[in-house]
């Protein structure tokens, strides 16, 4: 154990000892500020202390320790629940680790919690009964570490993968590293750490290439050719090239060389294109995947926004709402005073009565018939207006409730329809008319934010597609095989030699700087992973349609 471990160990167990209350609080003070989680437990499985580092370090809500220290196993099963211990029964799970925590036996191992932190866990038994667990958050080492371990698979990865042998000499000659390939400055025997140049190549050799080296040690770099045998029996043609390497101080202390089989450069030309035409490739898928992530974090972004506008809207908008309605009590009970003191002073006083004349006047000033009907629609309007509020609230907060963290599940297609295209045609509304037509599709199991984003791309499409006024129309329906969605518009249409590249990663018909041309193809890539497929119907001066059909279920993964 470490020290701070040992001296937690031994404070514990004089903390099951001490009967003294005073000593108990000042040592409970005293593990509460620990910088490392510790949790003792007695001999009957009582949790006696779990500290605040210990509950910041699990993630334990506050309201488990209401009032009271839970036991152990109420906080194994709570963490079985949330699935810190992976799948199964979380009863059975906690009593397992109940059983094991009675052997009373040291360990110590690492954990990798849900949210990413990585806990160190050591627990010693204390000589009285019982036994102290200790959590040190060990993240950022572990990080480092596996920082670390794949940066150095990563070059030995691209080091095995240099189109030719890699090696490095020290200022002997002697070889200290050499890559897996086997092409050796002329020979064909395999570098090996230690041998110097002369033992891997050979005296033939090592004739008509040492002055190379010895120059390239002198502070030159140096290139030859020559004839050679590759390890299959070929003939070939040889490039070897080496480059000094310094001290920090200027000293040559080795040099690197490179050996290439040149052999067919028109080959090469040709391996060379295929590569590059890979990398392209891959530059593209790259620019598309960090394109989705982009939209994923913005998505993240807008629903925390959301959570934090609805939050903030809705308890004025409450009270609000609630004053209204009070108010509505307060103006009938005060027209119906109106009312009785009107007729008290018509039945009371005389037609000719002064008073009566001017309350009379006072009723015309006030044209209180007007009031009477306007105060009512004013109510109204002002109830109108707060639900309306509240719908735009809710809108935003369905079309982006899940973040970069979501997870499948059962969600409305047609309610993630309504949400996106409220927020998408906000600024249209004025030249745009939506028709919907719903056939009532089932839920379907699905990332419901992701395709929400597809829907945004499609009816943002649209709107762009009409240049005056127009129609965009919301269809769904399903069938045997799952449920498909439609947004069409009466737009410009798509030009038919455009039909077939409209999912490609960049292409755009939009003018320059007005689009990415990754909006289709990251819609492309989200229906495909939910086991679904788009197509699309044009009419070029008639608008489009695009169909987006989904299975009912996740598909299975492969």
């Amino acid at each position: 154990m470490t020290d701070l471990t040992h001296a937690v160990a031994q404070l514990s167990a004089r903390a099951l000892t001490d009967s003294d209350a005073t000593h108990w609080a000042e040592i409970d003070v005293l593990i509460d500020n620990l910088p490392v989680g510790v949790a003792l437990v007695d001999a009957a499985q009582n949790v006696r202390i779990f500290n605040r580092k210990a509950r910041q370090m699990l993630d334990f809500p506050d309201s488990l320790f209401a009032g009271r220290t839970p036991s152990l196993r109420e906080l194994f099963l709570y963490n079985a629940r949330r699935g810190e211990y992976g799948e199964g029964d979380p009863e059975q799970l906690a009593d397992a680790l109940i059983e094991r925590s009675r052997k009373r036996e040291p360990h110590q191992f690492e954990r990798d919690r849900p949210d990413g932190s990585v806990l160190d866990i050591r627990g010693e038994p204390l000589p009285g009964g019982g036994f102290v667990t200790i959590w040190t958050d060990i993240t950022a080492r572990k990080r480092a570490e596996r920082d670390a371990e794949a940066r150095a698979r990563q070059l030995d990865l691209v080091m095995d993968n240099v189109p030719g042998k890699l090696s490095f000499f020290d200022a002997d000659l002697r070889c200290v590293y050499s890559n897996k390939r086997e092409l050796v400055f002329g020979g064909v025997q395999t570098g090996e750490a230690g041998k110097t140049l002369h033992e891997l190549v050979g005296d033939p050799v090592y004739g008509d290439i040492e002055g190379y080296f010895r120059r390239s040690l002198n502070g030159e770099a140096t290139s030859y050719q020559r004839p050679f045998r590759r390890p299959d029996g070929s003939p070939g043609y040889l490039q070897v090239s080496t480059t000094p390497h310094r001290a920090p101080s200027g000293e040559v202390i080795g040099l690197f060389s490179l050996g290439l089989d040149v052999t067919g450069i028109m080959r090469a030309e040709a391996a060379l294109k295929e590569r590059n035409t890979e990398l392209e490739a891959a530059n593209r898928a790259l620019a598309t995947t960090h394109q989705q992530l982009v939209q994923t974090e913005k998505l993240a972004s807008i629903g925390q926004l959301a959570a934090g506008v609805a939050h903030e809207i809705n308890n004025p908008v409450g009270f609000v709402s609630a004053n209204l309605s009070t108010l509505g009590t307060y103006v009938g009970h005060l027209l119906a005073l109106v009312d009785a003191g009107e007729r008290g002073l018509r039945d009371g006083l005389p037609a000719d009565s002064p008073a009566l004349a001017a309350f009379e006047a006072a009723r015309a000033a006030a044209d209180l018939d007007f009031l009477r009907e306007d105060v009512v629609a004013l109510l109204g309007e002002s109830r109108d207006g707060l639900d309306r509020v509240r719908r735009i609230v809710q809108d935003l907060r369905d079309f982006s409730r899940a973040g970069s963290h979501e997870q499948w599940q059962p969600a409305s297609l047609e309610a993630g329809l309504d949400a996106t295209a409220n927020i998408a045609l906000t600024d249209m509304k004025h030249r745009v008319t939506v028709c919907k037509a719903y056939s009532g599709i089932p839920d379907i199991e699905c990332l419901p934010s992701q395709l929400n984003q597809v829907f945004l791309n499609l009816i943002v499409n649209a709107g762009h597609a009409i240049a005056d006024t127009g129609t965009i129309t919301l269809r769904t329906g399903h069938s045997a095989d799952g449920v498909w969605v439609e947004v069409s518009d009466t737009g410009c249409g798509i030009a038919p030699e455009h039909v077939g590249r409209l999912f490609d990663p960049f292409f755009t018909t939009k003018p320059v700087g007005q689009g990415t041309g990754l909006g289709l193809a990251l819609s492309y890539g989200i229906v495909e992973k939910h086991g679904g497929n788009i197509t699309v119907r044009s009419t070029p001066g008639e608008g489009a349609t695009f169909r987006v059909s989904l299975p009912r279920v996740r598909p299975a993964a492969g």
